[in-house]
């Protein structure tokens, strides 16, 4: 089973991504002789508490994906409240130096507000089931196995 290894952050468990048009898309903008954006590069931190995956806004933008849908969520900023999100079909490649990464060809991403709290994005549950996830406390080292 491939995997990423990598030294776990000060700031918390942090995996180099990047973000792009998913596969599907591409393939629509190749039969209408458009071109298709170049990814874009972000860090994204995992977290097991997020069930779904989420980018900034501004990471997102560029790439002029179409809006699929939104999505209500509540997180502990939101005070027992939800907010809502716009909702993107992406391609993310989760990458290591020492291993080919881990490309997921089509899945929707939650776009809102991230900066700010120093992360492009976050990986949630929806990757994370796709995976076998190693936290290394004592080694402060991580695997995420795909």
């Amino acid at each position: 089973m491939p995997s990423i290894n990598l030294p776990i952050q000060d700031s918390g468990v942090l995996i180099q991504v990047l973000i792009g048009v998913s596969y599907p898309f591409q393939e629509a903008l190749k039969l209408a002789g458009q071109a298709i954006p170049k990814p874009i590069k972000g860090h994204f931190l995992i977290d097991t508490g997020a069930s779904l995956t989420c980018v900034d806004a501004s990471l997102i933008q560029p790439l002029d994906l179409p809006v699929i849908g939104s999505v209500n969520i509540q997180t502990p900023s939101t005070q027992g409240g939800t907010h809502q999100c716009k909702q993107y079909d992406a391609m993310l490649f989760l990458q290591d130096q020492g291993s080919a990464g881990f490309i997921i060809e089509a899945i929707p991403l939650l776009a809102t507000h991230l900066k700010s709290q120093g992360v492009d994005g976050l990986i949630g549950r929806d990757i994370l089931d796709r995976c076998t996830l190693i936290y290394n406390g004592t080694a402060k080292t991580f695997t995420l196995a795909y």
